[in-house]
């Protein structure tokens, strides 16, 4: 039975402008009094005080929330690790009350005696330390006494004051019952929960304001072990409103949520806190993937499935109810005004609906898919729907029958569209799955790879989308059983971040433990059992994996058999690395042969000067060129795979005539690997020119040796000016972005479209594209510092084959190693496309050569650019000394000549007042992670693939180093203080994990006491003084006056009038409206791969990330992949569709050079038509943020090429 509002407050009521219950319910308190609930309470500011409280002093301490003593006396002994240290006081006064803070003092070298802190919340019920101040446990007499400071911010007040406003962060109310289970139309089905026959008790919601986030704890009883549990719900996983409905005496609560919670077991005995002098009641919470009662989780013996019923499914709900009873607390009103603040923080509540019932046999629904005769593919796609709540498992003994009475065509065709919609199928018929065709009607058709893809979270499993990749050597080869082949990715329940890692092996040991139950046995997803087959390097740093469906026809093991023989690797992690190799994301060079010869490396003093660069004849380098589509005549050096050699092939010298006689590749033992019969040569990447960057890194790096905090901050003000100004002038803006190339030349491509006039003409996505360039830029100054440096150069490095530079040598008084550089710089090749010559540029005088990552003052080295007549074949590398007594690269950060890309400046501005500081070289023995005797090497790399998870620390020792590089007040050495120094040495080891196997642990004492305010840390921030800081500062309020939103951009109904001047377009219509379907299939999958969610940004590399996930993933690694991928798919497209139009090369020999032209731009402008054509109507249906129009402008010289045959015939007129 309902009831008025003014039935349960005898106040007046307010008129709200929404009839919102929350709204109704936000009324302040009648009178001015103080509510001592024990639920509803918050911590107090710093200057909270307990002045009107007239409880007597030597009492006062039992109202407040918390309470903190200092323990004395305690004995120095107790601080060794094997005398348990803060588990020794925990043992001794964990009975009074529940602990939540205990930090125990290091005392001085021959103290017989420490300090401790001790926290209670709530305080103890008696005072244990009464009479005389004392704590007495055998031989053992503590001194006790109150923590007056600290008490000061614990008085209690309640959760809200009298006009209801937060006093704190946190509040707590207490529940009467609460439900988990899965939304279905207006029901609730309960999986879990106090309606599930489940013993809850002690239920309790907790609102965490700076979080954002709703904790609900409670007290549960399974196999008579009663165990303390957490589910946390950050703000952003709630979908929509929270529901409500007040009853006489409690009130209903309900929302849906976007994926599964954090599931938490508290700890009954805080064993970490005998290696540790501080210790948080934060600790002794253990990241659960179940509810189950078990201190040591043990791993199943069997593959993990989506439908599990043999535990509480919580990574199967997607609703949560809950309800509060009023009590004589006046919870009411604090339930009001809590969720006032919710809505502020856009967490908003409507009239809830929702009917609970109870859940049907879960064992029985869950056997449906083992007893179903549907196909193995069928059931893949039936499965994967389930994952995403597009079916309800509650539908499979409807669904299955149903499945199985209509053909596998009709039944796959139903989940594959369903799948692809997203949208939720309620009540599913016979009639609904015979009309439902397939949503997508699509087959991947642009020579990238369509492989399954799978997130594995703590919780539950996520069939995603299929991944769309441009294809590796495994791949390629066994193209045939595309369909057998599963990408896994470890991940948080959102799937959009990974697991954080935590060296603390109690923290999330039960996480850790389903991980190695996947890669021990497997996944099945459907009646499909796939198993892990290997990882590369870049999977590894995503927690990804692939794994492969065994047959009697083709297995894992006998893929890796393939693959090459890695017995020779003693390291478990160097093993894997090498397996993953053959991963590598590359281009083949098809139906070409090469022959190999090998070269020795050139080795002295231990040092390899041409660690991973080989030698390849000018045939080679030729048609690597027609592969990558170069614009210049032919690279200088390639990134390549072959076999099991790695590595870079840089252009033989000329004046070798033999080493250009055929198809020859040169290579050397430090680029073989592993042995391997794979003789097809694969290219990651070439070489090209793109201009510097400056970032935080190499800012402090460059600013502790000296370089002028002014300069670095002058740059990034005129960095702006100059944007601003320049993105409203066309030809500035050319200018612009021809003297800004990136590493992909998305910025010469815009040059081109505005250059040609489509700025000019308002084209949509021009306009666009330079939006999404303004906004990236002001971001990556901001959050990055990046900064473009006119006189520099970011290179591919490869080694002087010739010996004519001078190196590095360790008596000379000065030592400053030769490196030749020779550009060919974009901003001075403009009309290149028109002469056919490209203009070179070569580099002399002193420069600074960096490596990312660089923390080390020695990463920083000093150079002399030189000319060498020896060296004018190479263009657009950096090469370095084959002479001298260590290698130059090896300075630099430790890199090396097998891919590494190095920054150069040769602006004498930039020159350090501290020349070539000694570099960080570990000289200590190498250690490794080897295999266990008697264990097959593929269950050790298994094992290391669970243990990299769980000890990857790369992220937080690189922000580490940067907190203490800007603390000058806890560390005013900056770069060359002690931490930082230890701290780019820790780096170092951590950079080389994947390889060696051995992790980075950070110590606790290198964690940072504050953090710069760049760092946009919530707490404990303070402003940077230094040039990164300032930047920081000033790129803050450029961005609040100018911001532009790249997505804020809307398409327009203009039609480009040059488009009308090719005359055989109308030929080409129906040709580019098939192929237009086709490609915005494949870009709207490498789009969902990525996560990405403009073209714009896919097709410029231009990438906007959130926060959540710039954290997880290394931006310039995905930038490479996607820009190779769209690379690959452009270049599919574009010869598919000429080839369809009937103009490929190969077929238009007896067609004149100006008809090919005319036709290939009538093709061209067909595209366009076409593209024009859905975009006016989908302006007039209002979807214009679904509808893709990037297809006409993969062939942007030839719209170019249009527009200034316009602009020709234009001016002759």
């Amino acid at each position: 039975m309902g009831f008025a509002l003014g039935d349960i407050l005898d106040i007046p009521l307010n008129t709200y402008y929404r009839d919102s219950p929350w709204e109704r319910l936000k009324v302040p308190c009648k009178e001015e009094r103080t509510y001592q609930s024990k639920y509803a309470y918050v911590l107090t500011s710093r200057n909270g005080s307990n002045d009107r409280s007239t409880i007597p002093r030597s009492n006062i301490w039992k109202s407040w929330d918390r309470l903190s003593l200092i323990l004395e006396n305690i004995p120095s002994e107790w601080c060794k690790v094997e005398n348990k240290r803060l588990f020794c006081i925990w043992k001794l006064l964990h009975k009074y009350g529940n602990i939540t803070y205990m930090k125990l003092q290091v005392p001085d070298k021959n103290a017989k005696h420490t300090t401790a802190i001790v926290e209670f919340s709530p305080p103890p019920d008696t005072a244990f330390w009464e009479p005389g101040d004392k704590i007495v446990e055998g031989n053992i007499s503590l001194t006790v006494r109150l923590n007056l400071k600290a008490n000061r911010l614990f008085n209690h007040k309640p959760a809200f004051s009298e006009k209801g406003y937060r006093y704190g962060s946190m509040v707590h109310f207490p529940l009467s019952s609460l439900d988990l289970g899965q939304r279905y139309d207006q029901e609730m089905v309960s999986l879990f929960g106090t309606n599930s026959s489940n013993d809850l008790k002690n239920v309790q919601l907790s609102v965490n304001f700076s979080k954002k986030r709703l904790s609900f704890t409670f007290n549960y009883l399974k196999d008579k072990d009663d165990e303390i549990f957490r589910l946390d719900f950050d703000f952003q996983m709630i979908v929509g409103n929270i529901g409500t409905r007040y009853y006489d005496d409690h009130m209903l609560f309900d929302f849906e949520f976007r994926c599964a919670p954090s599931i938490f077991r508290k700890a009954k005995v805080p064993r970490d806190a005998s290696t540790k002098f501080e210790w948080t009641q934060a600790d002794s919470w253990r990241r659960q993937c179940d509810l189950i009662s078990q201190e040591a989780p043990s791993i199943p013996n069997g593959p993990l499935t989506l439908l599990n019923d043999s535990n509480v499914p919580i990574g199967r709900c997607n609703h949560l109810l809950f309800t509060s009873y009023y009590g004589q607390d006046n919870t009411m009103n604090s339930l009001a005004f809590l969720l006032r603040d919710l809505e502020k923080l856009s967490v908003r509540s409507t009239l809830s609906e929702i009917i609970l019932v109870p859940s049907p046999d879960y064992r029985e629904i869950c056997s449906w898919l083992q007893k179903t005769k549907l196909s193995n593919q069928t059931l893949y796609w039936l499965e994967a729907c389930v994952s995403q709540f597009l079916i309800s498992e509650f539908d499979l003994p409807t669904l299955i029958p149903i499945l199985e009475s209509v053909t596998e065509e009709q039944a796959r065709s139903f989940l594959e569209s369903t799948f692809a919609r997203k949208v939720f199928v309620s009540k599913p018929s016979l009639e609904l799955v015979q009309n439902q065709s397939s949503a997508s009607g699509k087959k991947f058709t642009s020579g990238l790879n369509s492989v399954k893809k799978v997130c594995i979270t703590p919780t539950t499993v996520k069939v995603m989308d299929n991944s769309l990749e441009a294809g590796n050597r495994v791949i390629r080869h066994f193209s045939q059983y595309n369909d057998r082949f599963l990408r896994i990715q470890i991940t948080e329940e959102n799937t959009k971040r990974k697991i954080r890692s935590n060296p603390d092996a109690l923290k999330q040991e039960s996480v850790y433990a389903r991980v190695y139950q996947l890669m021990s046995h497997g996944i099945i997803i459907g009646k499909t059992h796939f198993e892990f087959l290997a990882f590369g390097n870049s999977q590894l740093r995503e927690h990804g994996a692939y794994f492969f469906a065994s047959g009697e026809d083709e297995s894992a093991d006998s893929i890796r058999n393939w693959m090459g023989d890695f017995s020779n690797n003693e390291s478990v992690a160097k093993y894997a690395a090498r397996m993953g190799q053959c991963f590598s994301t590359t281009k083949d060079l098809k139906r070409f042969q090469v022959k190999v010869e090998k070269r020795n490396d050139i080795i002295r003093n231990d040092s390899c000067f041409t660690d991973g660069v080989g030698m390849a004849s000018l045939s080679v380098m030729k048609r690597t060129a027609s592969e990558m589509d170069n614009e210049e005549m032919f690279p200088s050096a390639v990134q390549f795979r072959m076999g099991g050699y790695k590595g870079v092939l840089s252009l033989a010298p000329p004046t070798l005539l033999e080493y250009h006689k055929g198809n020859l590749v040169f290579t050397r033992d430090s680029q073989e690997k592993f042995k391997s019969n794979f003789t097809v040569l694969e290219v990651i990447k070439v070489s090209r020119f793109s201009h510097a960057h400056l970032n935080m890194q190499l800012i402090t790096l460059l600013e502790g040796l000296g370089v002028p905090t002014s300069l670095f901050v002058d740059l990034a003000k005129n960095e702006l000016k100059e944007l601003t100004i320049s993105l409203k002038d066309p030809r500035r803006a050319v200018t612009l972005l021809r003297n800004h190339v990136d590493e992909y030349r998305s910025t010469l491509i815009l040059a081109d479209l505005i250059a040609c006039g489509f700025m000019q003409r308002n084209d949509s996505f021009t306009k666009n594209l330079i939006n999404l360039y303004f906004e990236w830029v002001v971001r990556t100054i901001k959050e990055k510092q990046r900064l473009r440096v006119k006189e520099g150069a970011f290179l591919m490095g490869v080694a002087d084959e010739t010996g004519t530079l001078k190196g590095h040598y360790n008596d000379s008084v000065l030592p400053i190693p030769e490196v030749f550089i020779q550009i060919t710089d974009p901003s001075k090749n403009a009309d290149a496309t028109v002469t056919g010559k490209i203009k070179t540029t070569i580099i002399m005088g002193l420069c600074v050569v960096v490596r990312n990552p660089a923390l080390h003052p020695g990463d920083v080295r000093v150079c002399r650019a030189v000319r060498c007549n020896e060296l004018l074949h190479l263009k657009n590398v950096i090469v370095f000394p084959t002479t001298g007594d260590l290698s130059v690269t090896e300075m630099c950060a430790g890199g090396d000549l097998d891919g590494d890309e190095y920054t150069v400046i040769w602006d004498p501005n930039f020159l350090p007042k501290i020349v070539n500081y000694p570099p960080y070289i570990d000289n200590a023995a190498k250690r490794i992670l080897t295999f266990k005797e008697g264990v097959p090497p593929i269950e050790s790399i298994k094992a290391f693939f669970v243990r990299y998870i769980k000890y990857e620390s790369l992220g937080l020792i690189s922000n580490s180093w940067k907190a203490w590089a800007h603390d000058r007040v806890n560390n005013p050495d900056g770069i060359f203080g002690s931490i930082c120094l230890k701290l780019s040495a820790l780096h170092s080891t951590a950079v080389d994990y994947p390889k060696s196997g051995v992790a980075a642990i950070m110590p606790q004492e290198y964690r940072p006491k504050a953090y710069p305010d760049f760092m946009e840390k919530e707490f404990r921030s303070f402003p940077a003084m230094t040039a990164v800081g300032e930047i920081y500062r000033y790129a803050s309020a450029f961005q609040s006056q100018y911001f532009k939103k790249a997505y804020s951009s809307k398409l327009n109904n203009d039609y480009d009038e040059t488009m009308k001047l090719p005359p055989y377009k109308q030929q080409y219509i129906e040709i580019a409206k098939k192929s237009k379907e086709q490609y915005d299939n494949d870009l709207r999958s490498v789009m969902t791969h990525f996560d990405i969610k403009t073209e714009y940004e896919i097709f410029t590399s231009f990438l906007l990330l959130n926060k959540d996930k710039e954290t997880i993933i290394n931006e310039y690694a995905l930038r490479e992949e996607i820009a190779f991928q769209f690379s690959a798919l452009k270049k599919h497209h574009t010869e598919n569709y000429f080839a369809l139009c009937g103009l490929a090369p190969s077929s238009v020999k007896d067609m004149s050079k100006q008809e090919y032209e005319q036709r290939i731009d009538s093709a061209v402008a067909a595209a366009y038509d076409v593209m024009h054509e859905e975009k006016i109507a989908a302006i007039a249906e209002g979807t214009d943020d679904l509808v893709l129009t990037s297809f006409p402008y993969i062939f942007h010289k030839v719209l170019c090429r249009i527009a200034r045959r316009h602009t020709l015939e234009s001016l002759s007129s």
